[in-house]
């Protein structure tokens, strides 16, 4: 067995991707122990964003928010609307893409996700002032923007 390193012998940047990364896993292991029987994370992930952001996103929209490639979430739309959970219907934008609304079943498993996780999420909330909890969640929203934009632009600074 290696020996392990000194914490700050990681470059800062790398440091904060691995509590990011921890921290992400820890709270999907979370949510994944409280949804509703049938539920997957990336289901209720889609869900859960439709709640906050509204309904009408197109499918490219949230894969691009998530990260994830066109085809997964293909895959996670298609089981969600045979399960009753959302339905695509033509962008009245253009016609050519689809957005994504609610089924009442969807909303209702959206719902009840989101209260089946509240308990945790109040006592998580306690663990730090307020204050402190939203400032990290606006760097961090902030963080993500701009490694999205370096995706997205690499030559950009």
């Amino acid at each position: 067995m290696t020996t392990p390193l000194p914490p700050n012998a990681l470059p800062p940047v790398l440091s904060l991707f691995a509590a990011v990364s921890a921290a992400h896993h820890a709270a999907q292991r979370l949510v994944e122990a409280r949804l509703p029987k049938g539920l997957t994370a990336p289901q209720f992930a889609v869900l859960e964003r439709m709640i906050r952001l509204g309904e009408g996103q197109t499918p490219i929209s949230i894969a691009n928010a998530f990260g994830w490639p066109k085809t997964s979430m293909s895959h996670t739309l298609a089981v969600m609307e045979a399960r009753g959970l959302v339905r695509l219907e033509p962008n009245p934008r253009d016609g050519r893409s689809k957005c994504l609304w609610f089924t009442p079943k969807g909303r209702a498993l959206a719902m009840l996700g989101v209260t089946s996780v509240e308990e945790d999420l109040s006592r998580i909330a306690s663990l730090a002032p307020i204050e402190a909890v939203t400032t990290l969640a606006e760097d961090l929203t902030s963080l993500a923007a701009r490694l999205d934009d370096q995706r997205r632009f690499p030559d950009a600074a």
